[in-house]
């Protein structure tokens, strides 16, 4: 069986921290407490955590999908971004990704890194807009 207590550092105790959200980089309305960390480290103030999303970001989810541009050539679960960020509608998802299986994909996530090429030639908007992050 797991033991859900909390190690507590000897220099940190609780070791608290404000997550960062792994989508719009906002600070969280949340407290992390990872206690004792490896090496006795204090644990990062401002640092992502995990993936889920704050608040603001499930109601984008909610209302269409989440795309973040990225460096041309970027891959993995973590790409580097350059900027760009917008909620787009699912139904203009579907009509300008293809093939199927990757809009499936984007569908099903809430989100999708686009690359800087393409997020240009489709005319996203660079930098904050206005109520976005």
């Amino acid at each position: 069986m797991h033991d859900p207590s909390i190690r507590l550092s000897p220099k940190h105790g609780l070791n608290p921290a404000i997550p960062r959200c792994f989508f719009c980089g906002e600070r969280k309305n949340e407290v992390v407490l990872p206690g004792l960390l490896e090496g006795d480290v204090e644990a990062p103030r401002d640092a992502v955590w995990d993936h889920t999303p704050c608040d603001r970001c499930q109601q984008y989810m909610r209302e269409g999908i989440i795309v973040i541009s990225v460096r041309d050539g970027e891959s993995g679960d973590n790409p580097y971004r350059t900027g760009g960020w917008c909620v787009v509608t699912e139904a203009a998802v579907r009509k300008l990704i293809q093939p199927a299986s990757l809009v499936n994909a984007i569908v099903k996530k809430r989100v999708a890194f686009v690359p800087d090429q393409v997020w240009d030639l489709l005319g996203l908007p660079r930098g904050a807009q206005k109520g976005e992050p």
